[in-house]
């Protein structure tokens, strides 16, 4: 019968967590197994919403940024440090975003850019 040592334990811990994370990083999330996973994201039909609940934080602790393919913040206060990314193969429109911030809960909608239908060209 195997009985782990607290050193195996740890180990296998660690190796778990490096999977997760290689698992997390091709879906194009950011956190490991260890991290409780801080933001939701719903995926709408003309919008994308993250909810994330960050307790312990203030407006003032909170850094977001949107860009085309990406949504992701930070919150860090002496005693938390919250870290969330999320990739998209959708584009978003990053000068149409609105993030609230009420009771340690941040939710930030940001509405996607409508696909181009192409044009027909007549050729002369």
């Amino acid at each position: 019968m195997f009985f782990p040592d607290r050193n195996t334990e740890r180990m296998m811990e660690m190796w778990a967590d490096l999977l997760s994370q290689i698992e997390n990083e091709e879906r194009g999330e950011h956190y490991t197994r260890s991290q409780k996973r801080i933001g939701n994201i719903e995926d709408r039909k003309d919008s994308v919403v993250l909810t994330a609940d960050l307790p312990g934080v203030e407006k003032k602790d909170i850094e977001l940024s949107v860009h085309a393919d990406s949504i992701a913040f930070k919150a860090t206060t002496k005693d938390r440090n919250y870290d969330f990314g999320q990739a998209f193969d959708f584009e978003l429109n990053p000068d149409e975003v609105k993030a609230i911030f009420n009771n340690g809960v941040l939710d930030v909608i940001v509405k996607k850019v409508e696909p181009s239908k192409g044009k027909i060209i007549k050729i002369e």
